[in-house]
């Protein structure tokens, strides 16, 4: 019942302020609309509360200023300790727009090329095989034939390497990719990466969208087009310069120790929430290894929405960051049910709506969310930025709607926008 009052709002939050957003995406000089915040705040103190998740924190920026933070519920629930915009997360997909970021930054500068062969630096992903079928023949074997396609740096942004991942065991590819899992087993980046080139891919690059290891991938060509540990690239270049003391990959790379980590939890069939054993990753991954705060990831998110600057700090160009925020597949590679959004580089895109099409925000709009139901966008039209984190499994339990789908639509319906 709640569940369905949480979508209810939602969807009442954004249609009053979607045909603004369509027409003139201009906040007013105020900005916000306080008791709008106000809800916003109630909800999730109401939803952890309720053990919709153990705990929440948000922060919602316009340009370089910070107007808004929620913290509600607990992070340690066993120990009630509070849930605060400090809390160290796991943010697991929303590491992706960093790698990629970190990326095209080496495109800026030369040093890269968004065309490049991947295979010009991993060279074991030259010779790549494309499943015939994704179930296996009479004699269990996968059919395989060689790709038509050599896969390349602008393949790994968009996800449509042909790749698998983690999400797909309805066929025997799937189930082989998570067989071979690179979240098990030991070694460095360079060492998965020659694990993953082993795999079989689902289709030929630039085929099809296809969610998957393609930014773990681009983690490794950074590593080598850079010639610096994909690791120390991104703290030296990315969050060092805007101050993000508390993101890394390993807690020596941070202000943190294990012991600041929160707890990740998941809800059993009675709805209860009790801790599911998760370590982070023990290598460099670029789909999904980093650790952050609500502090410190709505500076990288505040970046993105001042177009690649942050104080004195220029990470890339306003024409790199308008590229990595432009449609960059097709109708057709993405298989349609993405409505008024498409995928740029390592970020989904708000596109106007078209008749019929629910609004996603205001066009140009950017973000992601990662598994843990963290989520953020961050607004070029408008300067605004949002990030909300919490620390829950996905389960068959875990109650609805995500995270994302009550935060975004709140602050979106918080937006004063000029008449």
């Amino acid at each position: 019942m709640f569940a369905r009052t949480v979508v209810t709002a939602a969807a009442l939050a954004l249609s009053s302020v979607s045909p603004v957003l369509a027409l003139q995406p201009q906040l007013s000089e105020d900005g916000f609309n306080p008791a709008a915040l106000a809800a916003l705040d109630a909800q999730l103190d109401a939803l952890a509360a309720q053990g919709h998740r153990p705990g929440y924190a948000a922060i919602i920026a316009r340009g370089e200023e910070i107007v808004f933070t929620a913290e509600a519920g607990f992070s340690d629930l066993e120990n009630a300790t509070p849930f605060t915009i400090d809390t160290p997360v796991r943010i697991a997909s929303m590491t992706k727009p960093v790698t990629v970021l970190a990326a095209m930054m080496l495109v800026e500068n030369g040093e890269l090329g968004l065309d490049d062969p991947v295979s010009d630096y991993i060279p074991s992903f030259a010779d790549m095989q494309v499943a015939v079928s994704p179930m296996a023949n009479a004699d269990g074997q996968i059919e395989t034939r060689p790709a038509s396609t050599q896969m390349t740096v602008r393949h790994l942004m968009t996800h449509t390497a042909g790749l698998g991942y983690l999400f797909e065991a309805e066929s025997d590819l799937g189930r082989l990719y998570l067989e071979n899992s690179l979240y098990v087993g030991e070694g460095n980046l360079e060492a998965r990466m020659e694990q993953l080139s082993g795999l079989i891919l689902y289709s030929d690059p630039g085929e099809r969208w296809f969610y998957s290891y393609s930014n773990d991938v681009l983690g490794r060509v950074v590593e080598v087009a850079s010639e610096t540990p994909f690791e120390d690239f991104m703290e030296e270049r990315i969050f060092e310069p805007l101050g993000m003391h508390s993101t890394g990959f390993f807690f020596e790379d941070t202000d943190l120790s294990e012991e600041d980590m929160s707890p990740l939890y998941i809800h059993t069939e009675t709805g209860e929430m009790v801790e599911f054993e998760q370590g982070n990753p023990d290598w460099a991954s670029g789909g999904g290894g980093l650790v952050s705060t609500g502090t410190d990831y709505i500076r990288f998110a505040m970046m993105l929405a001042n177009g690649g600057a942050l104080g004195d700090v220029r990470l890339v160009q306003p024409e790199t960051l308008m590229q990595m925020g432009s449609p960059q597949v097709t109708t057709e590679q993405l298989g349609g049910g993405w409505g008024a959004a498409s995928y740029g580089f390592g970020l989904a895109v708000v596109l106007p709506p078209l008749e019929g099409q629910e609004p996603q925000g205001v066009p140009g709009d950017i973000s992601w969310g990662g598994m843990f139901d963290t989520d953020f966008f961050a607004s070029p039209a408008t300067g605004v930025s949002a990030v909300l984190m919490t620390q829950i499994q996905p389960g068959p339990h875990r109650p609805e709607p995500r995270s994302s789908d009550v935060f975004r639509p709140m602050v979106y319906g918080s937006m004063v926008f000029e008449d």
